[in-house]
């Protein structure tokens, strides 16, 4: 009998913390489900810089996992939000220094020297357990050299799963300043593309995979279950991420400044909370300083009491990249805003994945970073709504439940 085992290597899994330990989280659980024998390949210490040991009560205990020892480069030499600030030129000079030496010393990321013990390792675990299947999430993309060097040694279908790009990462066009090394990675991506046996992708734009791979399948996020509205006594607009400078929603800031000081009672009411971490130079501009005292900033909310903020918040912020041609970022935390009935406010490119999700889904409304009066029509008509005690809660938009989408996971798994 068709036993249906896959093996599912992840970096992050709880306890790390964010919406991209979720995803697999929450398919595992799913196909666990199904009836699947799930066993999740992770590593033993993951740099992470968010913890939330809430996720690990979320564990389907049918999953076997199975925890990889290795060397991790020290954290000092990884990309962390909270320095990226470049507020003072001796920080921009170790950042720089940083970046160079990351590009020239650490291919395809820093966590190279965890591929040669994790393919030794899952090749030795598969073969006892007679798994079929095995799917590498990235990033970091050297989960996708692990499956490489994994499927040229044994007989596995193997599964890439794209949650964010690869060579055209608006991070990687930050950090890579030299022409080989984008040539390197492009080189890369082709090679795990033509070799694994399908991919999974997070957006719906990311052509390079369709044309680089025969089989393909959007795979989004997705939640798990949904969030119940609740009363708050303020107009509370809900932002929860990390936010880098180049994500700066600044008409947004501005467009409030406008309506504290032209009405009075929605100067009363206003509230901004933002989770997570926000970059310094957004913090210390000049029109984000004009409404700081209406905002209150955390560094990080468990899944459980952030469920809590957005149940009474009134609309929640997503803002992709200020880039030009970055249209393949739809985060996480978008799904999880998805989740509850209150309306999304979006920020992205014209023509983005995330205008057209939020315009097919009629969770919101999405702008680019240059319009202003609309976006101020926009919020004034939800505070009118607020005001009036008229509710600006929207339809649930059941197209995205996980458990849907394990099912397109588990169809296509089983075709290959």
């Amino acid at each position: 009998m068709f036993k249906k085992s896959v093996g599912i290597l992840v970096y992050y899994w709880p306890p790390c913390g964010g919406s991209g330990v979720q995803r697999w989280l929450r398919f595992s659980n799913n196909l666990c489900e199904l009836g699947w024998d799930v066993h999740v390949f992770t590593f033993d210490n993951p740099q992470s810089p968010i913890k939330d040991k809430s996720l690990l009560k979320l564990i389907n205990p049918k999953i076997k996992i199975s925890k990889i020892k290795g060397f991790e480069v020290p954290l000092f030499l990884k990309n962390n939000s909270k320095e990226e600030s470049y507020t003072f030129k001796s920080s921009s000079f170790i950042e720089y220094f940083k970046t160079i030496v990351r590009e020239l010393f650490f291919f395809p990321d820093t966590r190279k020297f965890l591929i040669q013990p994790s393919t030794k390792h899952i090749i030795k675990y598969i073969k006892k357990n007679k798994i079929k299947y095995l799917i590498t999430s990235g990033p970091p993309h050297s989960m996708h050299y692990i499956g490489y060097y994994i499927k040229r040694k044994i007989q596995i279908k193997w599964i890439t799963d794209f949650r964010d790009p690869w060579t055209n990462f608006f991070q990687n066009r930050m950090i890579n300043r030299f022409k080989f090394t984008f040539k390197r990675h492009l080189h890369s991506e082709s090679k795990i593309l033509n070799n694994c046996d399908s991919v999974f992708m997070a957006s719906k734009s990311l052509n390079i995979l369709r044309k680089k791979s025969k089989k393909y399948l959007y795979i989004p996020s997705g939640f798990d279950e949904f969030i119940e509205s609740n009363n708050h006594k303020k107009f509370r607009i809900l932002y929860s991420g990390s936010m880098k400078f180049i994500q700066n929603p600044e008409k947004l800031w501005i467009v409030l400044d406008e309506m504290l000081n032209s009405h009075i009672d929605f100067k009363k009411s206003l509230e901004v909370l933002l989770i997570g971490s926000i970059d310094k130079k957004i913090l210390m501009s000049k029109n984000f300083l004009k409404i700081k005292k209406y905002c209150s900033l955390y560094p990080y909310l468990s899944k459980e009491k952030l469920d809590y903020e957005i149940s009474i918040s009134q609309l929640l912020l997503v803002s992709s990249v200020n880039m030009p041609k970055v249209n393949d970022v739809i985060t996480g935390k978008f799904f999880h805003y998805l989740s509850s009935r209150k309306k999304i406010l979006g920020f992205a490119n014209k023509g983005s994945d995330l205008e057209n999700i939020i315009r097919n889904t009629n969770s919101g409304k999405c702008f680019d970073y240059d319009t202003t009066q609309e976006l101020k029509e926009f919020i004034q008509n939800c505070f009118n709504n607020y005001s009036d005690k008229i509710s600006n809660d929207r339809k649930f938009c059941k197209k995205y439940l996980s458990t849907r989408i394990t099912k397109d996971i588990e169809n296509h798994l089983l075709s290959i």
